[in-house]
């Protein structure tokens, strides 16, 4: 009993004298840095000033991000994304013809165009074709792949909201390039014969509806004066009259619902909202006068080490 306490006692001595030395040791090294520091402080100070100053310089040609939000009419989607597949293709080969033709001005400045869907499964179950969008969405839940089919480019290209993303170097002024593109993206003769045939069905619609409820005016008002008093109204009468309105709020909502459409499709692809010059933040841009003059330090350090490092062991292949 006696000795295995004492070999507990010189184990926990072992161990409280281990984590000393290595607390000593750490507290050490952390000096030896801060020595090391105030020694070569001046070229530290050189360093951190050179890094700042180049740091600012590469800032100063910032990306910036210019964001466009859409939505395709006239199930246009695959063309919108085919588009802007393109005219990706032109930045590339740095077309400035092309550019020129569509009105862009100083095309150079576009690094990048990308477009993205903006998730939203309920707008895809509501729109057009909702029945069939809404079994593919149920078959989705039953896989339990939902998410990674929302995901998918075929399932996300067809969402409502779509994301047109310029980035530019340097901030832009929206009638050098972004107006030029819109118009450029509104070109099609397809989707401009869509559009006149669908906007041309909707206002005979709206005409359509409006005759309708006259004539649901003139059979209620003929129903009432009929009847000068409500005892006077026959139960049959009185269930026409609730039919009739029905009927009539029915008609007005749709056409107040076939208005808002209209003011969508007045444009191949609508543009719901522009955002203009955002500085992009992403990884390290518009960060380099803080990663530089750490950077350079770190060099330094790490170059300073080698340098004794080397010095350690070419004495020690020396004395061989």
């Amino acid at each position: 009993m006696g000795t295995n306490s004492q070999e507990l006692e010189l184990d926990l001595g072992q161990i409280g004298a281990g984590i000393k030395k290595l607390l000593n040791s750490g507290l050490n090294s952390i000096f030896d840095l801060i020595f090391f520091i105030k020694k070569k402080i001046i070229i530290f100070v050189i360093l951190l000033i050179f890094g700042i100053v180049l740091g600012f310089y590469f800032d100063r040609k910032a990306i910036y991000i210019q964001d466009i939000t859409v939505i395709p009419n006239f199930e246009s989607n695959e063309y919108l994304y085919k588009k802007i597949e393109f005219l990706n293709s032109r930045i590339i080969e740095k077309d400035d013809q092309f550019f020129k033709s569509i009105g862009v001005v100083n095309y150079s400045k576009i690094a990048k165009i990308e477009i993205k869907a903006i998730n939203g499964i309920f707008n895809f179950v509501n729109k057009q074709n909702s029945e069939q969008n809404f079994e593919l969405i149920k078959l989705m839940v039953e896989d339990g792949k939902i998410d990674e089919i929302i995901k998918n480019e075929i399932t996300s290209k067809n969402f409502y909201f779509h994301n047109i993303i310029f980035k530019t170097k340097g901030n832009i002024k929206q009638n050098e390039i972004i107006d030029p593109i819109l118009k450029y993206l509104q070109k099609n003769s397809y989707y401009k014969k869509q559009k006149e045939i669908i906007t041309k069905n909707f206002i005979e619609k709206i005409k359509f509806n409006d005759s309708l409820i006259h004539q649901i005016d003139g059979l209620i008002f003929k129903l009432t004066s009929n009847n000068l008093s409500v005892s006077n109204i026959s139960i049959s009468d009185e269930n026409g009259i609730s039919e009739l309105i029905n009927k009539k709020d029915e008609l007005i909502k749709e056409s107040q619902n076939i208005k808002v459409k209209l003011h969508e499709f007045e444009d191949i692809i609508k543009v719901e909202n522009i955002s203009l010059n955002n500085v992009d933040n992403i990884g390290t841009n518009n960060k380099m006068k803080l990663i530089l003059p750490f950077l350079f330090m770190f060099i330094y350090l790490a170059f300073y080490s080698f340098i004794l490092l080397y010095k350690k062991q070419l004495v020690r292949f020396n004395s061989k």
